[in-house]
């Protein structure tokens, strides 16, 4: 597992807790996460693209 997706899931984690008490601090968590996980990688195809 790359290091960006073990942020995702630990951001979507972290913010799904933090929606059950206050969710507008949780909200943009979970999205930031799942951002994380969703593009995990893309970096590695664009740099490979660019050299």
């Amino acid at each position: 597992m790359r290091n960006p997706a073990r942020w995702g899931i630990a951001l979507t984690f972290i913010g799904v807790v933090l929606a059950l008490l206050i969710p507008i601090f949780g909200i943009p968590l979970i999205v930031i996460g799942l951002a994380l996980i969703i593009w995990r990688g893309r970096e590695d195809t664009i740099e490979a693209i660019k050299e």
